[in-house]
């Protein structure tokens, strides 16, 4: 009778607790006599609102006109605590404007300064305010895949594979234009890791590594929970190209190939396996340390179904890099 073999261990030390972050609210003077204060932040964690995680952005020019104008009245440096003021002013609609040229090449998102502001005869209405939230370039995984290396970007996805999963700290994410590697990736403070399925903020430069387009350097965010997203069967041989490249950093599973080879690949273990239907064509999966699977289990011959995320190994070829130990089985 052939019973599957489940590899248990490590997957429980996959769920990390979340971690919340309490809001702080930009502080602006009174204005007794009428007044604009604007407040600058820079969105580190690409959550689009002002967290503890957040900076405040000192050093910036914000412009002031008349609603209908276009010469400027005033402009005012934003303080260390990333607040423009223009006081006294007297009634009147005005709006206003941040310099983008005093920000530098690496923050291109300036979200708040459109619209205009209103200052009234009433004591309840003679001082007014504005938040103005600074970001760096969003970018869908397609996007961050093709750009040119050496751009900060924020790429925004869903992860198949967590940063804790591979000693070497790699993280794996989808969203709804492909897959994608992040290297080196680590969790801001708060965290040391995050969860299948979590929706997470990843903020890093754009490079290759292995012939492949990938985030290099990671800085995550975690802004929710969702299901554990769901691996696509595929071939052997499919494996083996990554499709022709197409499933590069997918979350894939192979089923019923049979065991033909092994190696230890320190400090990882290789297995290779073969189609049920052709000993000739063959994949590899690369067992990391951290699951401390042990090589008495393979076995030449036997069934085995693998599940993991897909990398290149730099030949040309691909290699499934299981997650947990409920990516694999075993049977006969």
């Amino acid at each position: 009778m052939m019973r599957p073999y489940l590899l248990g261990f490590f997957s429980a030390a996959l769920l990390i607790a979340g971690c919340g972050n309490a809001g702080e609210d930009l502080v602006f003077p009174a204005f007794p006599e009428g007044g604009i204060a604007v407040g600058l932040y820079l969105d580190r964690d690409g959550t689009g609102t002002f967290t503890s995680l957040d900076t405040t952005f000192a050093g910036v020019r914000v412009a002031l006109f008349a609603a209908g104008g276009v010469d400027t009245v005033r402009t005012s440096l934003t303080n260390a605590s990333g607040v423009a003021t223009f006081a006294p002013l007297p009634v009147g609609t005005y709006r206003i404007v941040v310099v983008r040229a005093s920000l530098g090449d690496t923050i291109p998102v300036v979200v708040g300064d459109t619209g205009t502001i209103r200052i009234l005869a009433r004591p309840d209405s003679a001082g007014a305010s504005r938040i103005v939230r600074l970001g760096y370039q969003e970018a869908t995984v397609a996007e961050a895949r093709a750009m040119a290396p050496g751009r900060r970007v924020m790429v925004r996805g869903v992860v198949t594979s967590p940063m804790q999963a591979l000693r070497d700290s790699t993280m794996f994410l989808k969203d709804g234009t492909g897959f994608l590697r992040v290297t080196q990736a680590r969790h801001r403070p708060g965290r040391t890791g995050n969860n299948f399925g979590d929706s997470v903020a990843v903020l890093g430069t754009t490079g290759s590594s292995l012939g492949q387009g990938v985030l290099l350097g990671g800085l995550v965010s975690s802004l929710g929970q969702g299901p554990a997203p769901t691996a696509e069967v595929i071939t052997v041989e499919e494996a083996r190209t990554a499709r022709g490249g197409a499933l590069d950093a997918a979350l894939v599973q192979v089923v019923g190939t049979k065991v033909v080879d092994t190696a230890s690949v320190t400090p990882d273990f290789r297995v290779t396996f073969a189609s049920a239907s052709d000993s000739m064509i063959r994949a590899t999966a690369l067992f990391d340390s951290l699951l401390q699977a042990p090589a008495v289990i393979f076995v030449f011959g036997r069934t085995m179904t693998v599940r993991g995320v897909l990398q290149p190994r730099g030949d040309g070829t691909w290699m499934i890099r299981p997650r947990a130990g409920s990516d694999l089985t075993l049977t006969n």
